[in-house]
């Protein structure tokens, strides 16, 4: 009962056609003159460890493996930059100017270290609870990509909360209390790096 919204607080693991179908999606906006294929756009994009991530808004490289159903993924790079290493464990899509390496997620057993990491914080029960579960969901599966979670005219986007604090299971707490999963990651993971001097 606690993973029914999914297994990432709210945030779901991909079958692997969700993969493919949310990989052939970005492949589209790599050609896309507003996006992908914006070089004004990549000047913006930063990677945490500098270097470690291509400075692109999207990757062919780049594989989602979790989702947050708004166009944001927890995913493997096999395609890294320079200072990088294929395999390593990130947070992108379309609200990650900064493409974060999750910390214990870098190297070529990228996932599986991080996944372990994982595992040994749900373990130790810091900065996590076990919250109530939203009995006003409607059960309904979102289309892939960002395209559908835009304003749809009527008075909200099509997309759900995102993997925050107000779905049931298990959910952030302590100083990340509120938080979307993926951007507590992310945040928590760069202050382990600048901590490491990276």
């Amino acid at each position: 009962a606690g993973c029914s919204e999914g297994l990432f607080f709210g945030l779901t693991l991909l079958p692997l056609e969700d993969v493919l179908e949310e990989w052939r999606f970005w492949r589209e906006v790599d050609g896309d003159p507003t996006t992908g294929a914006n070089p004004r756009l990549r000047e913006v994009m930063q990677s945490i460890p500098t270097g470690w991530v291509r400075r692109e808004y999207s990757c062919r490289g780049w594989i989602p493996l979790v989702a947050d159903k708004a166009g944001n993924y927890l995913g493997v790079d096999m395609n890294p930059a320079d200072g990088g290493s294929v395999g390593q464990v990130i947070v992108f899509g379309r609200d990650f100017d900064t493409k974060v390496v999750m910390w214990r997620g870098d190297g070529p057993a990228g996932w599986g270290k991080w996944f372990s990491s994982f595992v040994d914080d749900l373990e130790n029960g810091e900065g996590y609870e076990l919250g109530a579960t939203n009995d006003g969901s409607d059960d309904s599966e979102d289309s892939v990509g960002y395209q559908d979670y835009f304003f749809d005219g009527v008075g909200s986007g099509q997309g759900d909360s995102g993997g925050d604090s107000g779905t049931g299971g298990l959910r952030m707490s302590g100083e990340y209390k509120g938080w979307n999963v993926l951007e507590a990651w992310a945040d928590r993971s760069v202050r382990r790096w600048q901590e490491a001097g990276l």
